[in-house]
Formats: C-alpha cells, structure tokens, sequence
C-alpha cells in the first residue's frame, strides 16, 4: 500500500536519504528530477508540490510499479 502523502519517506526519497531500487527509467527519472528541482527550490511549499506529484505518479500507476512501491512502504 502506498504511503500517505505526510508520510516521512517521501522527504526522504526527495533528499536521497531514501532510496528506490529499479531499473524502470521512469521512476530513476521522476526521483532525480524530483531532487534537482529541490535542490533548486529547497523551499517546504516546493518540497510538498514535489511529494504530492511523486504520490500521483505512484497512485496512479500503482500495479506497474509493485515493487517500487512495496520499497517506499516498507520504510
């Protein structure tokens, strides 16, 4: 089950204290262009405009990324 959007994994994926083990380029992509915008943008209100679009990713495609996703939730 995915985590909910306030869950701390999601800061810790965008400031790669948390990593994701893939080899879907989707996902290394969306993870690292999550961390460059941050670290452009290292302010709270972009943080959340990051996690709540990292979120949408995974919600929506939740059965293509099983594995990804059992990694984020078991943080």
């Amino acid at each position: 089950m995915l985590p909910a959007m306030n869950h701390p994994v999601w800061k810790d994926i965008v400031l790669g204290k948390k990593t994701i083990q893939t080899e879907k380029a989707t996902v290394n992509l969306l993870t690292q262009s999550s961390r460059m915008s941050y670290g452009r943008n290292p302010s709270p209100d972009n943080l959340d405009q990051i996690i709540s679009k990292m979120h949408s990713f995974f919600a929506r495609y939740e059965s293509t990324f099983n594995h990804e996703i059992a990694q984020i939730s078991h943080s």
